[in-house]
């Protein structure tokens, strides 16, 4: 029998276990023919290692993008200002010149109304400015946490699907390594079984050829017997023996198989709470 096991199940493997061969013992060393797979076991495989790596690097790039699409508005909205304050500091200048320069040609007592006319203008110049840097502040407001918003909602979307990719990874390991454990229990039954009919052929040969030299076997008729008689006390015990190997044998396969159901259900549970609710069904089927 061949095994097709690739390289890569090959190689988590053996990061899950040291498998045990000695076919000596029975009952207890059933499930160390082919240990079991813990979530922790499947978590240390080289391609869950990789999976989570290549995940942190996708959520990395993802906060640098957000980190300067922040940095960028908040430039924006600095700039805004900064060109707000700058204009009513003009327009103000500009009032202020130009009654410097009305009362250096006509005299300060001749600018009074016009130095009231300035003063009210400057005033209102101030509260309109007040009035649109309050509005300017409350639409930055509104924008940078919408931006905040934006940004939380697609980082946990982000990680959602991390988790449902590592439920689904882990899944795919333990169906692969499964597999492999069948496969590696069925290699190891073909082997014992192949001991077995050997050790039966030599034992079978050795008691045909300690007959044949038997010098006590006086004459020929004397010897088939004993050879028959041999043959059939042999064939007895070597079905019998065959049977409780093949009993054993079944019952080292029952018991893996009742061990990855267990895994199995312990992982589905796992993945169950471990996914964000709305992936719970799609990850099922």
């Amino acid at each position: 029998m061949k095994a097709n096991v690739t390289p890569q199940a090959s190689s988590d493997m053996a990061q899950s276990s040291n498998s045990a061969h000695n076919n000596n013992a029975e009952n207890k060393k059933d499930t160390a023919l082919v240990p079991n797979v813990s979530i922790e076991d499947l978590k240390l495989m080289k391609t869950y290692l990789k999976l989570i790596k290549k995940q942190q690097k996708e959520l990395s790039t993802l906060k640098k993008k957000q980190a300067k699409d922040q940095s960028t508005m908040q430039k924006a909205h600095c700039t805004q200002v900064d060109k707000m304050v700058s204009q009513n500091e003009k327009e103000k200048t500009s009032l202020e010149k130009l009654l410097e320069k009305a009362i250096k040609k006509r005299g300060e007592n001749s600018c009074q109304e016009l130095k009231k006319e300035t003063e009210d203008k400057i005033q209102t110049l101030t509260a309109d400015h007040k009035v649109k840097v309050k509005d300017i502040t409350a639409q930055h407001t509104k924008e940078w946490s919408e931006l905040i918003s934006s940004h939380s909602s697609e980082e946990q979307v982000m990680k959602d699907g991390h988790v449902t990719q590592q439920c689904e990874h882990l899944k795919k390991l333990l169906t692969t390594v499964q597999e492999q454990q069948t496969v590696q229990l069925k290699l190891i039954h073909e082997r014992q079984s192949k001991e077995m009919r050997a050790n039966q052929a030599k034992m079978s040969m050795e008691n045909s050829k300690a007959i044949s030299q038997d010098k006590s076997i006086k004459n020929k008729a004397e010897r088939e017997r004993r050879v028959r008689e041999l043959n059939s006390s042999n064939t007895k015990k070597f079905l019998d023996e065959r049977k409780r190997l093949a009993m054993k044998l079944q019952k080292e396969m029952e018991q893996l198989q009742k061990n990855q159901r267990e895994q199995l259900e312990k992982l589905e549970k796992f993945n169950e709470q471990t996914l964000p609710r709305k992936n719970n069904v799609a990850l099922k089927e």
